[in-house]
């Protein structure tokens, strides 16, 4: 680790970053792709179905509590040169053995999701194809480009299916002819009936992304952006907020094909859709073939990029917790990722029940949103975070005060959320 950061100081004090660098898309792509996953999907699907486009404000509201939930630990990183894993070893033991069982549970559980979701997709074009033999297939794919351990060339894939998977819900979209002027009016905050605030805590699980918001640090040591000189850190964090800030507001972008999708199957059938694949059986009829297939393309797409990104940002804390080398090409990470890949596969095959995944994933991040935001506001208001503590000195530092407080709370709200999920409470 202090070798890997000793080379990060280094590379990232010999960088230029000037305004050139604004223009790059970096691990924004991958931030991306992380967040829009089968769960997202899910959430718009449902929030489609039943509101149409008036929950739709509730992805920007939530956008602000991740953005502040990534720059603390960005800023935790900048500050210090340690790894995200270290804010919660700094803080006790204990958290290191839960966040390590939380891992290794969740990596496998959200990976198997996503590519059972690309082998439903694939059953669309190939009605034959088992989902365990579909799923183990995409689960091998991304094993093996993963092995050719290039950074580089990871983010150009990601860059390349979020562009592919946009271009596809989008492309699904338009051929519906959504109402543009009620898309409009749902980024107006309001609370449209019964049940939407199931919904509210559904999408802030799926926003605030309890575990992969801690991946962009990762992302920094791979690229070598840290300095040495506060000037260095501060060009970084404005670079870097552009970066992840975009691939946090794609997830609210994507939101808008697919809840409009679903409004529109609504009306003339009559049935609520209770997954993507439901929506994407009521597409074809509704409005033909092509509909259905660029939405099809797009959740395979989407589906892949995620399962990807649990097996990475997984991988990369837990070579974290053992103290081991945080690269995509070195060996360690290739063992976790095999690690990964066998009880992902034998999940497919096995035919696991989602509700139990789903009940596995209430129990382990109930905790974890509560912990992950607590922990953070309290290394950012430490003395040793120099510049990047918390300050009044500035308007600037009100609103990072203001953000920051609002992510906590909102951590506290779906971990409470959860629990009561959970335990069967209203």
């Amino acid at each position: 680790i202090v070798g890997a950061q000793m080379t990060a100081q280094k590379q990232g004090d010999q960088n230029q970053i000037g305004w050139r660098s604004y223009l790059k898309i970096g691990a924004g792509s991958l931030i991306a792709a992380v967040y829009i996953g089968t769960g997202d999907i899910s959430v718009a699907t449902s929030m489609g179905a039943r509101f149409g486009f008036q929950l739709w404000w509730t992805y920007f509201v939530l956008a602000v509590a991740a953005f502040a939930i990534v720059d603390m630990a960005v800023r935790y990183f900048l500050a210090t040169g340690k790894t995200p894993m270290s804010i919660f070893k700094d803080v006790h033991p204990v958290f290191s053995l839960y966040l390590f069982l939380t891992i290794v549970v969740c990596t496998i559980f959200g990976a198997y999701s996503q590519w059972n979701a690309c082998a439903m997709a694939l059953t669309g074009f190939f009605p034959g194809l088992p989902l365990e033999l579909g799923g183990a297939a995409m689960a091998f794919l991304a094993f093996f480009f993963l092995l050719a351990g290039s950074y580089s060339g990871m983010e150009k894939l990601f860059l390349m299916m979020l562009i592919f998977f946009i271009v596809c819900f989008f492309g699904s979209a338009l051929i519906l002819s959504p109402d543009m002027g009620e898309a409009l009016r749902g980024l107006v905050p309001r609370a449209p009936g019964k049940g939407w605030a199931s919904l509210f805590q559904s999408n802030a699980g799926s926003m605030i992304n309890a575990w992969l918001i801690l991946i962009y640090p990762y992302t920094m040591m791979e690229r070598g952006m840290f300095s040495g000189e506060l000037k260095g850190k501060l060009s970084i964090l404005k670079q870097s907020r552009v970066d992840y800030g975009w691939g946090i507001l794609a997830a609210a972008v994507v939101a808008f094909p697919i809840m409009a999708a679903a409004a529109e199957v609504v009306g003339p059938f009559g049935i609520l859709p209770r997954s993507y694949m439901d929506l994407s059986v009521l597409l074809e009829p509704l409005a033909g073939p092509a509909c259905a297939l660029l939405f099809l393309l797009g959740l395979w797409a989407a589906a892949f990029t995620s399962g990807v990104g649990w097996w990475v940002g997984g991988s990369y804390a837990l070579l974290d917790v053992f103290n081991l080398p945080i690269r995509l090409n070195s060996k360690p990470m290739r063992v976790s990722l095999f690690l990964f890949l066998i009880p992902s596969i034998g999940l497919l095959f096995l035919r696991i029940n989602p509700v139990y995944q789903i009940l596995v994933f209430a129990a382990f991040l109930s905790i974890v949103f509560p912990v992950i935001g607590l922990v953070l506001v309290y290394r950012v208001t430490r003395p040793d975070m120099g510049r990047f503590r918390w300050s009044t000195s500035s308007w600037r530092g009100f609103v990072i005060i203001a953000i920051d407080i609002f992510a906590v709370l909102v951590c506290l709200y779906v971990g409470w959320a959860r629990i009561g999920a959970f335990l069967g409470i209203e």
